[in-house]
């Protein structure tokens, strides 16, 4: 069975399956390169949303303590910013460069929170007066004398106790190797129970 008998018809079938061969190609080709129809469309809702905000409250020693809306990923300073902090705002005390959280309080404390703390308040006037002198009836230590490690002269400060209780106080120390009771001193010659209450509150191992 011959389905071209002349050669010139066998001529035309071919060339129209190369035609259509080629628009074929062609099309595909365009269909290729085109880009999908989802990802050409936009939709007009996300084109139009507004970024994200969070909202703090600012506080402390500033001009205008309120609520702020601030976008995400804001700092400590663009809050304390809009509220405008004060002359006497303690910046310092603040990690100005901390993230914002949502719901966050930033508290701005103050420079002299100390001076109206009523536990840290600086002392007044009265109590910064010297006390009165009062004249001394006896002998009494300026301070209070290690009995293991004081010298002679800071013996002799004690009430009742000369320069030779002293002397044998310290001898009778480097003896025993270091008083181990305030009592020890009833040991030492010329110290007796009066004297030992007398110099007693002035003395501490």
């Amino acid at each position: 069975m011959v389905l071209w008998e002349h050669p010139f018809e066998r001529y035309l079938a071919l060339a129209s399956l190369t035609v259509i061969a080629i628009s074929l190609a062609i099309l595909a080709g365009k269909r290729l390169t085109e880009p999908p129809a989802l990802i050409l469309e936009t939709p007009t809702q996300k084109q139009g949303t507004k970024p994200l905000k969070l909202k703090v409250h600012v506080k402390g020693a500033v001009q205008k303590p309120s609520v702020y809306s601030l976008p995400f990923g804001s700092r400590v300073f663009d809050a304390i910013k809009l509220a405008q902090p004060r002359q006497d705002a303690d910046l310092n005390s603040l990690n100005l460069a901390a993230f914002l959280e949502d719901g966050q309080e930033v508290f701005v404390p103050s420079k002299n929170r100390l001076l109206n703390s009523p536990n840290l308040a600086l002392p007044s006037s009265v109590t910064l007066q010297p006390p009165l002198k009062v004249k001394p009836t006896g002998k009494t230590p300026k301070t209070i004398v290690n009995l293991n490690t004081a010298s002679e002269l800071e013996l002799i400060q004690l009430p009742g106790i000369g320069p030779s209780l002293a002397k044998r106080i310290i001898e009778y120390r480097r003896k025993i190797g270091g008083f181990k009771s305030i009592e020890q001193l009833l040991e030492v010659k010329g110290i007796g129970e009066k004297k030992l209450e007398q110099i007693r509150p002035y003395v501490r191992l």
